[in-house]
């Protein structure tokens, strides 16, 4: 799908990179452009899927049900948002507010919440599965809606979008259900990464395009955003979100729902330059990466690649040769049985074979090495890319 500007909806827009993922099994598309309006200076995904096709994705392949742990997350991921806990609550000072967070995954933020005497709290999320868990490990209530299907007869005094914008196609849909959902001075609150520092924080090339993220916001773009859909900022603050050995830096902002609008486009004139300096920077590591990999895998006849996300999606799309690959393994039960490229995914439990075993992760690389060795016992050899 040919995007217009998801901000401004501007139509003249500046190609600065073509993202390769070389499959269409878990990634919805054989490759996006990531492209800058000319308009605004919004940072974008172009020629992607619909937002139908999307919300259908995030319903059947989440992978933040983080079934391997039961739906408990790290404590990282505990830590973060205790972070968002403590930035939200001065603001916050009734206790009986009623909280929504949309795309609550298995509802530790809530929890958290929970933890500061908050009790009137909703999570939405399109997987069954995490609606599930975040009953059954917190108590609270949550459905499985997207933003744009849910419906509530009562209005609410904060919605959460954490860890959401940057995943959606249609904006206009979005931001008008936010505001229907809102009292009339109620808070909005969001978290998106931070395009102007995606070059400070390159731990894998290309990571920051992955196939979910494909809006790239800076602080002036999330300003246009919200401005144009009549909420005034009350707080902004840049940030990082340190999980599993990557630190992604991402901006907190705090706005309150207006009848005012007030609507002055301020054009951003930083994030193209920096967008440009982080694909320079990936480019130079990725050609590092590919002949890491070369070397490793130079006596290799046959090899089992344990990860299907990102990052091996990426490696696929770049040439890696498949015909060596006996099958890929995954944590994520909603991967098994699917195909990438003809070559099928496999539980980690499916391991028979005695060959080499690449593991096709940063985050979670010494996680899995401990996987493969101590708790599944294998012998095969474990090659590690970092």
């Amino acid at each position: 799908m040919n995007r217009a500007c998801p901000v401004c909806s501007g139509a003249n827009k500046k190609f600065l990179y073509q993202q390769n993922f070389g499959n269409k099994t878990i990634a919805l598309m054989e490759n996006y452009d990531v492209v800058i309006c000319d308009s605004c200076g919004m940072a974008y995904a172009d020629n992607i899927p619909s937002q139908d096709e999307f919300n259908n994705y995030y319903a059947v392949m989440s992978k933040w049900e983080f079934n391997y742990s039961g739906g408990a997350v790290s404590d990282d991921y505990e830590n973060y948002f205790k972070k968002i806990v403590n930035f939200l609550t001065p603001h916050l000072k009734d206790k009986n507010a009623r909280i929504l967070d949309i795309g609550c995954s298995t509802g530790c933020l809530l929890s958290k919440f929970k933890e500061n005497g908050f009790n009137n709290l909703l999570g939405v999320d399109p997987s069954a599965r995490c609606v599930e868990t975040v009953k059954k490990l917190y108590n609270i209530e949550a459905v499985s809606k997207n933003i744009y299907n849910f419906n509530d007869k009562n209005k609410f005094d904060l919605i959460i979008l954490s860890a959401v914008l940057e995943h959606l196609v249609d904006f206009t849909t979005a931001m008008g259900k936010i505001r229907t959902l809102l009292k009339d001075d109620g808070l909005l609150f969001v978290e998106i990464p931070d395009a102007t520092r995606f070059d400070g924080y390159i731990f894998v090339p290309f990571q920051q395009f992955s196939i979910e993220h494909v809006n790239y916001f800076s602080c002036d773009s999330i300003k246009n955003l919200l401005s144009k859909f009549a909420f005034n900022i009350i707080e902004i603050k840049k940030d990082e979100n340190t999980v599993n050995q990557m630190v992604d830096p991402d901006i907190f902002v705090l706005s309150r729902k207006s009848e005012k609008i007030d609507y002055k486009l301020v054009k951003d004139n930083t994030c193209e330059e920096k967008l440009k300096s982080y694909i320079s920077l990936s480019s130079k590591l990725d050609l590092k990466l590919k002949d890491v990999i070369r070397k490793k895998l130079l006596d290799k006849n046959k090899m089992i690649i344990w990860g299907v996300g990102t990052h091996t999606q990426m490696l696929v799309g770049s040439g890696l040769d498949l015909s060596k690959v006996l099958y890929f393994v995954d944590s994520n039960a909603r991967y098994w049985g699917k195909k990438i490229n003809g070559v099928e995914i496999k539980s980690p439990q499916d391991i028979k074979e005695d060959v080499p075993i690449l593991i096709s992760t940063y985050s979670y690389q010494d996680e899995v090495a401990r996987q493969i060795t101590e708790i599944l016992k294998l012998k095969n050899e474990v090659i590690k890319i970092y």
